[in-house]
């Protein structure tokens, strides 16, 4: 499946990949991952802490992360790329995002909102606090 029928699929609609705590951003990375880039396993659980942000910080220690992804933060992001915010004082998991474009300094994701729960959707997203973005190998 390409990014655009992946997101005419899901927009609007909330994904719940694992079944556990409702739709969440992870959520939707991990159905990203199945349904558009072919990664059928997954490691489940987020690292260290349980939150999106692991997913780049704790990128050394997920064997499955490094097997499909690399770790890029050199600002030259593309369609298909998994952006991955570092948390803040209003959330401590972070977030991860799929990068649909780019306009001036701000990102245009396919996300969905594990605090709000009101399913997947475009957003433009400011790349303040963003780790980097993890590209399929």
């Amino acid at each position: 499946m390409y990014l655009d029928d992946f997101v005419k699929k899901y927009d609007g609609k909330k994904v719940d990949f694992d079944g556990v705590f409702g739709p969440q951003c992870v959520d939707l990375f991990r159905q990203y991952c199945k349904e558009c880039l072919g990664i059928k396993e997954h490691t489940g659980r987020c690292g260290t802490t349980g939150g999106a942000k692991d997913l780049y910080v704790d990128y050394p220690k997920m064997p499955l992360e490094e097997k499909y992804f690399y770790r890029c933060s050199d600002g030259n992001y593309i369609a298909g790329d998994v952006a991955v915010w570092d948390s803040n004082s209003s959330n401590k998991y972070g977030h991860v995002a799929i990068v649909i474009g780019k306009l001036n300094d701000n990102l245009i994701v396919f996300e969905q909102d594990g605090f709000k729960l009101n399913g997947a959707k475009i957003s433009l997203r400011s790349m303040k606090n963003l780790l980097g973005v993890l590209r399929k190998r």
